[in-house]
């Protein structure tokens, strides 16, 4: 081929002969004011205050070369047997992971004890008690399945037949009762029917003690035995059919004097007439008393 014949690429070049600029620096989040402040006062006593942790805690302590360290516990200190059991229980790892790990390194005999003592604390903790009775089932159903399969026990199908193919109890109803004897005994019913004889007994000692005749009583005692001024004037008690000085000196208006007159009631015209003159008027039956009539029928009090 000629070499006019031949296709001329041109390639471009750019050189940059200097760097990106840099992005420009972030916002300041003090602003200027506050920390010109902050210069005059260098030696602030609030933040020192304010820099100081609010808990000391004392875990690790410097030796003299300053090497930390660690705060043991001092002996008198003890826990609580409770919390030191559950604390116990609950620093036996996880069966899951002790089982992998099992699967993982059965081939190195200095870990396998190691395993089995961890497996056996961690399958006795209060924990796992529930999957421990799960288990154990399991195992009692693999050591049967295993009997089977030798011909020494009979499998549960067979079991279950020889139940069931046993008669069931036939219950015998109860004996009669015995009727009750004939009583015959009547002479000691009379003697429980006689009434109890109760003796009376006298008393132990009649009149008055001797003691109390020869008793002499103390001052105390006659102020006791006085009546109270309160009860000296009090009104006399109403004696029956005697009447009051007032009611004798009252003199009686013509309005009482009218109500006190009997009623006249008229004479018998015959023998044989049925007049009753205590017999209640018709219209008094059927008067109806008002409540003031009604507490004025109540009898006084006295006491």
């Amino acid at each position: 081929m000629d070499a006019t014949e031949m296709d001329c690429y041109t390639v471009g070049i750019e050189v940059f002969p200097f760097a990106y600029k840099p992005p420009p620096p972030p916002k300041k989040v003090v602003p200027d004011k506050i920390l010109a402040i902050l210069k005059k006062y260098k030696h602030n006593w609030r933040l020192d205050q304010l820099s100081k942790p609010n808990r000391v805690t004392p875990k690790y302590v410097s030796d003299e070369e300053g090497k930390p360290i660690q705060y043991k516990r001092p002996e008198e200190v003890k826990l609580d047997p409770e919390m030191a059991f559950y604390s116990d229980q609950l620093a036996t790892p996880a069966l899951k992971n002790l089982i992998h790990n099992k699967k993982m390194y059965f081939n190195l005999k200095m870990m396998r004890k190691r395993f089995r003592t961890n497996l056996n604390k961690a399958w006795n903790s209060i924990y796992n008690y529930y999957r421990k009775r799960e288990r154990d089932k399991k195992l009692k159903q693999m050591k049967k399945d295993k009997e089977l399969e030798k011909g020494k026990g009979k499998p549960k199908v067979f079991e279950q037949m020889e139940t069931l193919a046993k008669p069931k109890k036939v219950f015998v109803p109860p004996p009669p009762k015995e009727r009750p004897k004939q009583f015959h005994n009547f002479a000691h019913l009379d003697v429980l029917a006689s009434p109890k004889v109760y003796i009376i007994q006298p008393p132990k000692r009649e009149g008055v003690n001797p003691h109390a005749l020869t008793y002499e009583p103390t001052e105390v005692v006659f102020r006791l035995a006085k009546l109270p001024k309160r009860f000296e004037n009090l009104p006399k008690m109403l004696q029956p059919g005697v009447v009051k000085r007032a009611a004798l000196r009252y003199k009686i208006t013509p309005r009482t004097e009218a109500l006190s007159v009997p009623r006249t009631t008229r004479e018998k015209a015959k023998d044989d007439d049925d007049f009753d003159p205590w017999a209640i008027p018709k219209n008094a039956l059927k008067y109806k008393a008002t409540p003031r009539i009604l507490d004025l029928a109540k009898p006084r009090e006295r006491s």
